[in-house]
């Protein structure tokens, strides 16, 4: 359906926040609350609550979010459980799921699109303890 809702009032007050110039790299970011991000993240994203990427912010690997507005630019697939909304601004080269669809004119988008019943996607399986471990020892060697 392409119609739009009302917006969640925790997009608002998010709990977390990444900055305009801050660069994070992670294997994955998971959590339950809101997440607004105006830098650049390099992983995976997995959310329970909302997600908002702002302008100038980008991110470059797979999201899942319970909400999603995408101002910013999107490399990767993107599954959204209640509604995701491309702002004007939004350039994303990836695959869309989700069962409600904003697309606001001027948003660039590249992929293919899943309106109706999302599908739970492989990438979020949960990495093999190696790969875990190996993350860490790379982080600790860059500190």
């Amino acid at each position: 359906m392409l119609f739009k809702k009302s917006l969640p009032s925790e997009i608002d007050s998010p709990s977390t926040v990444i900055g305009a110039g801050v660069t994070v790299e992670a294997a994955r970011l998971t959590g339950r609350d809101s997440v607004r991000i105006d830098g650049d993240f390099k992983g995976d994203i997995v959310l329970e609550g909302s997600l908002v990427l702002g302008e100038n912010g980008s991110i470059t690997g797979d999201v899942r979010a319970n909400y999603f507005l995408v101002a910013g630019e999107v490399n990767g697939n993107i599954y959204c459980d209640t509604q995701l909304h491309f702002a004007s601004t939004a350039r994303v080269v990836g695959d869309v799921n989700t069962p409600n669809l904003v697309l606001d004119e001027g948003s660039q988008v590249t992929g293919r699109y899943n309106v109706g019943e999302v599908a739970p996607p492989q990438v979020f399986e949960t990495p093999p303890e190696d790969d875990i471990l190996e993350d860490r020892l790379r982080f600790l060697e860059g500190v």
